[in-house]
């Protein structure tokens, strides 16, 4: 794809009780996101083979004919899983982040190129996961409403095997409404396991090496399945966006990793991005950086790695800060007296 002045590399990544979404809010230090992870859920099935490579189709700016579609996503459910994403809004009017790991792939940059403009509609802040029948749904927030001015695709990034190498990417571009549409919206796979390069999440020099996402597997409804993905402008939110997918196109997994992604010009094939620029390419929003303001790398935002339907250890590929176990304290509900031993609830 090509681009004009600068590169704008952006990659537009079980229901659990009423008693459990109400607790087990895990908050981690001052800066790093939150994290929420419940201990069970009601999920499907987990497939028994690994997730197919489906067939590769031809991209298309629109479709040729009319797509007919037969099974549409409902209302999301209440999620199971959320992280959230420092916020750039504060610092906006500074022109810098303080959140950006470029080496980490962990970015912070929804600011253009060079002017360091603040664009509140890439600027994420929360994302969350939930379940319902034939679909996983994942809700981005936003700092802003998206706008037809400027271009924007929203992204969800999954990585079945856990070793940080994203196997899919669904990319959807900024929705025009409340309705789901497949309209903009895109499925890449990768079809040989080289995202990330020789070292997954953290940044090889370049060049880049692989192909990274090279199969497009579902075109805004052409594909083996035209109702695979979908997107839609939340109707409770207009900063939100909501994109539908059915669970069974990553091979009905119910473990894997997922991240969140906002995008101004999605390059699948370049990631991960660290890997394809030199931080010095790249540029920084960060301010004290040799490397300020940003350059070839902007007009991005991603979130760090959250799991689904599993309780991670803390050593997986671009995961969150997992927060320690808290110690249990014992107390005591009742003075003990010598013929009653007390009852120590933990």
């Amino acid at each position: 794809m090509k681009y004009n002045g600068h590169m704008r590399p952006v990659v537009a990544t079980s229901l659990l009780t009423a008693t459990a979404l109400a607790c087990n809010l895990l908050t981690t230090t001052a800066g790093e996101p939150t994290v929420a992870a419940e201990p069970s859920q009601t999920a499907p099935p987990s497939a028994t083979n690994p997730p197919p490579t489906v067939a590769v189709v031809t991209p298309e700016t629109t479709p040729t004919a009319p797509v007919a579609h037969t099974t549409l996503p409902g209302e999301p459910p209440s999620p199971v899983r959320f992280m959230t994403d420092r916020s750039s809004a504060v610092l906006a009017a500074e022109r810098r982040s303080i959140a950006d790991d470029f080496i980490n792939g962990r970015f912070e940059r929804p600011f253009s190129a060079q002017g360091m403009d603040y664009k509140a509609y890439l600027d994420l802040n929360r994302a969350e996961i939930g379940a319902s029948g034939l679909w996983l749904y994942v809700t981005l927030f936003l700092e802003g409403t998206p706008t037809d001015a400027e271009p924007a695709s929203y992204g969800v990034e999954i990585d079945l095997d856990l070793d940080g190498r994203g196997d899919w990417m669904i990319v959807a571009a900024a929705p025009p409404s409340t309705t789901w549409t497949t309209d903009g919206v895109r499925v890449y796979q990768d079809t040989n396991n080289d995202v990330g390069g020789t070292t997954p999440v953290r940044s090889d020099p370049p060049p880049q090496i692989g192909d990274s996402y090279d199969g497009l597997v579902f075109d805004q409804g052409v594909g083996p399945d035209p109702d695979a993905a979908w997107v839609r402008t939340s109707p409770d939110n207009s900063s939100r966006v909501q994109v539908a997918f059915k669970h069974g196109m990553i091979g009905g997994d119910n473990e894997f990793l997922w991240g969140g992604w906002a995008l101004g010009d999605p390059q699948p094939s370049w990631q991960d991005y660290q890997d394809h620029f030199t931080l010095a390419q790249a540029g920084s929003p960060l301010i004290e950086s040799q490397h300020y303001p940003i350059k070839e790398l902007a007009l991005i935002d991603s979130t760090c790695r959250w799991s689904y339907d599993f309780n991670p250890v803390g050593n997986e590929p671009g995961i969150c800060p997992v927060p320690p176990t808290p110690t249990p304290v014992p107390t005591r509900t009742k003075t003990p007296t010598p013929s009653v031993t007390p009852i120590i609830i933990y």
